[in-house]
């Protein structure tokens, strides 16, 4: 699976930098941040936390690193269609929270990660995202980041 992770890299960088993210502010998990209506980006989480106690038992804090901000991209297949609007997900709630249906026939979903105290972003690799129940190839994921940094960023 070749593509050019560093172009990968920059344009998920420019469609996250253009959301509504104050990274400041405590984020709303499953929030849509994107500014363009053809992309779904949502807040994720926190990062979890791993420390030791005053005894020097290990603590664990699920979600407890506010420093580490987690970001999924959603690109759908149909992206650079004229006029398309990313389609809602279904999203079902439970005791510990919601969650999203991911359509792998339709979306491949990214994962990034903020780090607020050095203000950079780190990308789940486009491979790992990618699998047997996905319709789209790294090319095709390519094609469409392309095609919306050439109608947004060019």
């Amino acid at each position: 699976m070749d593509y050019d992770y560093q172009r990968y890299e920059q344009i998920l960088t420019l469609l996250l930098e253009s959301a509504w993210i104050d990274h400041d502010d405590e984020q709303e998990i499953g929030e849509d941040v994107s500014d363009q209506p053809e992309v779904k980006i949502i807040f994720d989480g926190y990062g979890d936390l791993e420390t030791e106690d005053e005894e020097g038992n290990y603590v664990y804090k699920e979600g407890g690193n506010t420093t580490m901000q987690s970001y999924a991209i959603f690109i759908h297949k149909d992206a650079l269609t004229e006029d398309f609007v990313f389609p809602e997900h279904v999203s079902y709630q439970f005791t510990f929270g919601g969650m999203i249906q991911h359509r792998p026939k339709e979306e491949v979903c990214i994962y990034a990660w903020y780090d607020t105290e050095s203000e950079t972003w780190d990308f789940i690799p486009l491979e790992d995202r990618l699998d047997d129940d996905n319709e789209m190839t790294a090319e095709d994921v390519m094609v469409i980041l392309e095609g919306l940094y050439l109608k947004y960023f060019d």
